[in-house]
C-alpha cells in the first residue's frame, strides 16, 4: 500500500482517474496522511480520487507531515490541506509553520478520526472545535440521514439532506476551549443503533485567522473491513467532501442554476425567500412604487448596487416585526453599505428610523475591527466583538435575529453583538450617538428591511427571512397575586405557603427549607424571562437557581439543568443528576460549568434573566449579556422550577415564550 501512495505522489499533477485535466489552474490540495487508527492506506488515496473526480482539484498525498509541513515554501503551494491523520505529534517546527499558514489563509478539511488527534495541543483542538475526547463514542456502523440546517452557507447551498448514508455516527464530541463554530448539518443518533437519542453534529465550519476550516466526522473506514468502505463510496459523502474542501480553499462553492433553484425553493421551517437570484418582486425603492430603474441590477444570481449609479435604498415590499433574516454579501475594496431593519418611510432616509447592520470593508478603509462603524456593528450604537471577516471580493454571511426587542448580529456564523432595544443601556448609547436628534430611531415595532445604496459596488444573494412568533404567544407563568399554576417540593410536612408568598406583585422565597417551586405544566423548547433580586433591605445574599427540563420523580435535587443564581455566580450551569449536556471542558469542574462573563447588578437591584432552551441548546443571558451555554442537551419535556436554597430571593415578570 505504501508503494501505491508513492505512485500517486509521483503521478503527473494534471492527471485524474478520468484522464488529463482540461480545467485551468485547479485547486491544489495536500492530503496529510501516514498514521491513523483507521485504514489511512486506503482512505487517503480514496480522498484523492474523490477530489479529482472533479477536475477543479489537483491533489497530492504526504505520509511525512513532520517533514513536509515544516517547509513553508512547500506548504504555500497549496490552497487547502485535507487531514486524514491521527498519529504522533509533528514536532515544533511543523506545527508552528502549519498554524501560521492556516492563520494566513490556508484552508483545512478535517475528516473523521482527524478529530481524534493531538490531545493537549490546544491550537489544534481549537481549530477542529469538536474533538473525540473522554466521553465520546459511536454506535454500530449503519445507514443514517444527515439533515442540512443552514442552506445559506456556500457548502450547503442547494444541498439536499443526505439519506441512508452508511457510516459510523460519532456522538458526544467534546467542544474544545470555547471555540465557536457554525453548525451546518446534524444526524439523529438512534438509541436502537447504540446512539444517544440526540442530534449529533456532522457538518461544521469555523475560522482560524483568515483560514477556513471544514470539519465532518463522517468517513469511517476500519482496517480490514471492506464493507466500511461504503462510507467513502456514497456519492453524497463524495459531494460533501468536494464542496467543503472547495469552500475551505476559496471561500465559495461553484454555483449552478440547479443549486440556486434548490436554494430558492427552500421554504421549510417558515422561511420566505426574498431574492432567489433573479426575482426582484419582493423589493422596491425606498418611498417609491417599484424597483429602481437605475443603480440596482441582477448579476450572476446576485443583487448588485452599482458604484456611483445612485438608485437609493431598496426596501422589502412587506413589513416585519420579530424575525430572523440572513443573506450573503460581498463588497468591493473600500465599500460601504448596510442592512437596515424596522424601517419606516415617513423620514427622508431609512437610517433615521431603522438600526443598521453595518456592511463595510474594514481593511480597505483602515478602520479598527471593533469600531462601532465596522462590519457587523450596529452602526454607531454598538461595536462587534470576536468576529472573523472575509476580505473584499469574498462572500460573507450576515444574520440578524430580532425577537422581543433583543437584537443579535451574526457574521460568518459568529454572534458578534446583542442589544436590548429600549433598555437603559440602549437609550444611553443612542443618546451618545448621532441618532440622539432622531426621536423615532429604533422605536418602530414593525417596519421594512432596507439594503443600503451608499455609492459603492456591493453584492447580495441568498436573501431570506423567517417571521418569529409574535409577543402575543407569551405565557405568563406568575400572575402577580397567587401561586396558581405552581407546585412546591420541599419535603414532608412543608407546604408551599411556608416558603413562598406573594407581596405587592413580587414572588418572595424565604430560602428555607431547601427545595423548589415548579410549574404544573411541562415545557421543552422555550424562551424563559424573569427578574430576580436579593432582599434590598437586608442585602443578604446566598444561593438559588432556575431549574430547566425538571424530570420526575419530584425530589429535592431532581434530574435537571440548573441556571445558577448564586450571588457572584449567576449564569453558571449545573447538571443535576448528570443531565446530558455538552459544556466547555476548560470551564467545568464536576457538574458545574462556570460562566464566561459576569453581568450581575449590585445586590438589591433587579436583574434580568433570559434563558433559551431550544432543542439541544441552552443559552443563559444575564442583563442582556450571553454568559454561558451548553450544547446537545437531552431533549426531554420537563417542569421549570425556582429553587429555595438558603437565602431570601424575590422574583417577578416570569413569562415563557414557547418555541416550535
Amino acid at each position: 500500500m505504501l508503494h501505491t501512495l508513492f505512485a500517486l505522489l509521483a503521478a503527473p499533477l494534471c492527471q485524474s482517474p478520468q484522464g488529463p485535466a482540461a480545467v485551468a489552474e485547479p485547486i491544489p490540495v495536500l492530503i496529510v496522511s501516514g498514521a491513523n487508527n483507521h485504514d489511512w492506506e486506503w482512505t487517503s488515496p480514496s480522498l484523492k480520487r474523490i477530489l479529482e473526480e472533479d477536475r477543479r482539484f489537483r491533489a497530492e498525498i504526504t505520509v511525512e507531515p513532520a517533514k513536509v509541513l515544516a517547509d513553508r515554501a512547500y506548504l504555500d503551494r497549496f490552497a487547502v490541506v485535507v487531514l486524514d491523520y491521527n498519529g504522533p505529534r509533528w514536532g515544533e517546527a511543523a506545527e508552528r509553520v502549519f498554524l501560521e499558514a492556516v492563520r494566513d489563509g490556508l484552508g483545512v478539511t478535517v475528516i473523521h478520526a482527524a478529530n481524534n488527534a493531538f490531545p493537549g495541543w490546544k491550537e489544534y483542538e481549537e481549530m477542529v472545535a469538536l474533538c473525540w475526547r473522554d466521553g465520546t463514542g459511536h454506535g454500530r456502523f449503519h445507514p443514517f440521514d444527515v439533515k442540512v440546517l443552514h442552506r445559506a452557507h456556500p457548502i450547503t447551498r442547494g444541498l439536499a439532506d443526505m439519506t441512508a448514508h452508511p457510516d459510523e455516527l460519532y456522538h458526544r464530541l467534546v467542544p474544545m476551549h470555547g471555540a465557536g463554530y457554525e453548525l451546518l448539518g446534524t444526524a439523529y443518533s438512534a438509541p436502537g443503533t447504540g446512539g444517544t437519542g440526540q442530534d449529533e453534529p456532522m457538518i461544521l465550519t469555523r475560522y482560524v485567522g483568515r483560514g477556513r476550516i471544514f470539519h465532518t466526522p463522517l468517513g469511517h473506514v476500519w482496517k480490514g473491513a471492506e464493507a466500511a468502505r461504503a462510507s467513502h463510496r456514497d456519492p453524497q459523502f463524495r459531494n460533501l467532501v468536494r464542496r467543503g474542501t472547495e469552500w475551505a480553499a476559496t471561500g465559495d462553492v461553484r454555483e449552478t442554476a440547479a443549486s440556486r433553484a434548490v436554494a430558492a425553493a427552500d421554504h421549510g421551517g417558515g422561511w420566505q425567500v426574498l431574492f432567489d437570484g433573479s426575482d426582484v418582486s419582493q423589493w422596491r425603492s425606498y418611498r417609491g412604487k417599484g424597483f429602481p430603474d437605475r443603480g440596482w441590477v441582477v448579476e450572476d444570481g446576485s443583487l448588485r448596487t452599482q458604484a456611483g449609479a445612485g438608485g437609493g435604498d431598496l426596501v422589502t415590499v412587506d413589513e416585519y416585526g420579530d424575525f430572523e433574516f440572513e443573506l450573503e454579501f460581498k463588497v468591493a475594496p473600500g465599500a460601504n453599505s448596510g442592512i437596515i431593519y424596522r424601517v419606516g418611510e415617513d423620514e427622508d432616509a431609512s437610517w433615521r428610523t431603522g438600526p443598521e447592520f453595518q456592511i463595510f470593508d474594514d481593511a480597505g478603509n483602515g478602520i479598527d475591527a471593533e469600531a462601532d462603524t465596522s462590519v457587523g456593528a450596529l452602526y454607531a450604537v454598538a461595536a462587534p466583538a470576536g468576529k472573523v471577516t472575509r476580505p473584499a471580493g469574498e462572500w460573507n454571511h450576515a444574520r440578524i435575529v430580532l425577537e422581543g426587542g433583543r437584537v443579535e448580529h451574526w457574521l460568518n456564523g459568529v454572534r458578534v453583538l446583542q442589544q436590548q432595544i429600549g433598555s437603559d443601556d440602549w437609550k444611553a448609547r443612542v443618546k451618545a450617538s448621532k441618532f440622539a436628534s432622531m426621536p423615532r430611531f429604533g422605536t418602530l415595532e414593525r417596519g421594512r428591511i432596507a439594503l443600503q445604496e451608499h455609492g459603492n459596488d456591493v453584492w447580495f444573494r441568498n436573501v431570506r427571512l423567517r417571521a418569529l412568533p409574535a409577543a402575543g404567544r407569551v405565557v405568563q407563568l406568575f400572575d402577580g397575586i397567587s401561586l396558581a399554576g405552581w407546585t412546591g417540593v420541599h419535603g414532608a410536612g412543608t407546604a408551599p405557603a411556608d416558603v413562598w408568598s406573594v407581596q405587592d406583585g413580587i414572588l418572595v422565597c424565604k430560602g428555607s427549607p431547601t427545595g423548589y417551586l415548579r410549574t404544573e405544566g411541562r415545557y421543552e423548547n422555550f424562551v424563559l424571562r424573569l427578574q430576580w433580586r436579593w432582599n434590598p433591605e437586608t442585602r443578604a445574599t446566598g444561593n438559588g437557581g432556575v431549574l430547566l427540563r425538571v424530570q420526575e420523580p419530584d425530589q429535592i435535587w431532581p434530574v435537571s439543568i440548573e441556571a445558577q443564581l448564586q450571588a457572584g455566580s449567576a449564569g453558571d450551569i449545573w447538571r443535576i443528576g448528570e443531565y446530558p449536556l455538552q459544556v466547555a471542558a476548560d470551564r467545568t469542574e464536576g457538574r458545574r460549568t462556570r460562566r464566561f462573563a459576569g453581568a450581575e447588578r449590585p445586590v438589591g437591584e433587579w436583574n434580568d434573566y433570559e434563558i433559551v432552551v431550544d432543542r439541544g441548546t441552552v443559552r443563559l443571558f444575564v442583563n442582556g449579556d450571553l454568559v454561558n451555554e451548553g450544547l446537545q442537551a437531552a431533549q426531554k419535556g420537563g417542569f421549570i422550577a425556582l429553587q429555595s436554597e438558603g437565602a431570601e430571593m424575590h422574583f417577578r415578570g416570569i413569562e415563557l415564550q414557547p418555541l416550535d
